[in-house]
């Protein structure tokens, strides 16, 4: 679901222009000028989203947020080394969503 399609890109602009000052923070210069984002909900159930496959992000800066409940389980992140060389796959950080991190 993008949630821009229906009706909240005002709501998450004004999202992104708070988390402005921390982007630039944490990423000076990816996160000097955020001009743009693409959000989108996946939701987990056998009968709709089963899994996200591995994929790179087109941006600069990626926030993600589980708005699972304290229940929930899965929906892990891995990141992985740099894309395109030869051993990116072979690094990776696996973080385990928590309630109230």
């Amino acid at each position: 679901l993008i949630l821009n399609e229906i009706g909240l890109r005002a709501s998450l602009s004004r999202l992104q222009a708070a988390i402005a000052p921390l982007a630039r923070a944490v990423f000076p210069a990816e996160g000097r000028s955020l001009d743009d984002h693409h959000s989108f909900v996946v939701s987990y159930k056998p009968t709709e989203d089963r899994g996200l496959d591995m994929h790179t992000d087109d941006s600069d800066v990626t926030l993600n947020v589980c708005l699972g409940s304290d229940s929930f389980e899965a929906s892990g992140l891995t990141f992985c080394g740099d894309m395109g060389s030869a051993d990116h796959r072979l690094r990776s950080y696996k973080y385990a969503h928590r309630l109230g991190r």
